[in-house]
């Protein structure tokens, strides 16, 4: 194979879309209907990012029956085949926050659930990934000394009490929970901005309660106090 065939643009799991890649294997598999005038053709390539070198497979299929026609600068009609690639891993669908590595720290059940969740975005498994929101928030609150046995409800009223949500997060998180049980309950299915929605509360309830927190405990000390004031002549 030449040397110019040996590098091909794939989604890298890392450095995301449109990066060059050293083809490190490849099979071609075609097939002919026996009955039929179609065929089709899937291409197997193993990638090696050429900018983090993570290692990945391109899967690149083309059916004789899925063509795209276009008009040349000519006005001549022409014709491409569509070519529908997928990859493994699958492609980041979401980028996961620098501070999640540290809820592992925290609660490692908490941690594994939004990992979870995480993957199941990723997968384009909607109404999984709404589940698994509402019982990460479920587990936070349990973390959070919160009853488990409570309604959604009383769970609310008792973490605004205790001043862990304010009057508008209180009233976004219920919009979370809704969905959640719309999913489970009526088969739901969120789609794709709808769920990035629902991930914002998620990740910005998580990062308030168990990392932020934790960082501003630690940085008070650290902070100078302030320099005490001289007293001025005549002062008594």
């Amino acid at each position: 194979m030449p040397a110019a065939e040996n590098i091909l643009k794939g989604h890298c799991p890392e450095c995301g879309a449109g990066k060059n890649g050293d083809v490190v294997a490849a099979y071609k598999h075609k097939w002919e209907d026996d009955d039929h005038p179609i065929w089709g053709q899937i291409d197997f390539r193993i990638l090696k990012c050429r900018g983090c070198d993570t290692v990945y497979v391109q899967r690149a299929e083309v059916f004789s029956e899925n063509v795209d026609y276009y008009y040349d600068a000519a006005g001549n009609e022409q014709q491409q085949y569509v070519v529908d690639y997928s990859y493994w891993p699958s492609p980041l669908k979401r980028a996961r926050p620098s501070w999640l590595n540290e809820l592992f720290i925290i609660d490692a059940s908490l941690h594994s659930i939004l990992t979870e969740v995480y993957a199941g975005l990723d997968g384009d498994l909607a109404i999984l990934s709404a589940t698994g929101m509402r019982t990460a928030f479920d587990r936070a609150t349990d973390l959070l000394g919160i009853d488990p046995a409570k309604t959604f409800q009383e769970k609310m009223d008792d973490l605004f009490v205790a001043g862990k949500v304010g009057k508008a997060e209180k009233d976004t998180l219920a919009v979370l929970a809704d969905a959640g049980s719309a999913a489970v309950h009526r088969a739901w299915k969120p789609q794709p901005k709808q769920l990035a929605t629902m991930m914002d509360i998620v990740e910005s309830f998580f990062h308030r309660n168990f990392i932020l927190h934790d960082q501003v405990d630690k940085l008070k000390p650290q902070i100078p106090g302030k320099p005490k004031r001289r007293p001025a002549e005549g002062d008594a």
